[in-house]
This record gives structure tokens, C-alpha cells and sequence, in this order.
């Protein structure tokens, strides 16, 4: 089957990909992947030193600091798509 992009999903997929910002980026940062937002968010102000990546209304485990969290995106993202697909019969 063919498969063709349209205007909007064109202006997603044109928005950079896989650059994280944030207006309070200790706290919570956003990405684009795949033309979907992904959220790195904080845990707690009680424990400030672990995050949580949220991508299509799946959540990751908790990561300790940004850093990791940020290094285990890509792969947090393809294990969702891979996911929603094998929900597809």
C-alpha cells in the first residue's frame, strides 16, 4: 500500500526532529519525534533527580537525570511505534 503525507502532517514532520526545549528545562522539555511531541518531565520536586519520558500516551519507566532520560528517547520512541503497531490487526 501506498502511503502519502499531507499538508499537515507535512508541517509536522517539517518541524526539527529529536531537539529538545523547554521554558523551564530542569523541570520539563519537549521533543518532536516523528512528527509527535515526546515530553521529558521531572518526577517530583521530592526527587527532582529522575524523569519520565511520555510519547502517544505511553510513559517510561523513570530514568535517573536528563541526560539518561534524553539517551533513551529514540529508543522509548520506536519501542511506542512498535507497540501501536502490533495493536493493529
Amino acid at each position: 500500500m501506498k502511503t502519502f503525507i499531507s499538508k499537515a502532517g507535512k508541517l509536522s514532520l517539517d518541524k526539527p526532529q529529536q531537539k529538545w526545549w523547554g521554558e523551564d528545562p530542569d523541570v520539563m522539555q519537549q521533543s518532536i519525534f516523528a512528527g509527535q511531541e515526546m515530553i521529558l518531565i521531572q518526577k517530583s520536586d521530592n526527587e527532582p533527580e529522575y524523569y519520565m519520558l511520555k510519547y502517544l500516551g505511553f510513559e517510561s519507566e523513570y530514568f535517573l537525570g536528563i541526560e539518561q532520560a534524553k539517551s533513551k528517547a529514540v529508543d522509548f520512541a520506536k519501542a511506542v511505534l512498535t507497540t501501536m503497531s502490533g495493536l493493529v490487526n
